[in-house]
């Protein structure tokens, strides 16, 4: 996790992540040794590529980096 990112930087990695995966998801397609048409490979590299962006860009820690602590779990001990 990149934490709170300014909207042109994730803007900018967004489309780095769309850009890299669907790159590497034409060239799969285009290898003949890999039995794996253009169109699917693109199609996998978009899927891949939305994913990638999501988990970059995603906070998945809301409020926590914000200065808000977590409850406490207390434990009483009874003697």
């Amino acid at each position: 996790m990149l934490g709170p990112l300014p909207t042109l930087h994730r803007f900018a990695l967004v489309l780095g992540a769309l850009l890299v995966c669907v790159g590497i998801g034409f060239w799969l397609g285009a290898m003949p040794e890999i039995p794996l048409n253009l169109r699917a490979g693109v199609l996998a590299g978009v899927g891949a590529g939305v994913a990638a962006a999501f988990v970059l860009v995603h906070d998945f820690h809301q409020g926590l980096h914000q200065g808000q602590a977590r409850p406490a779990r207390v434990r009483r001990r009874t003697h």
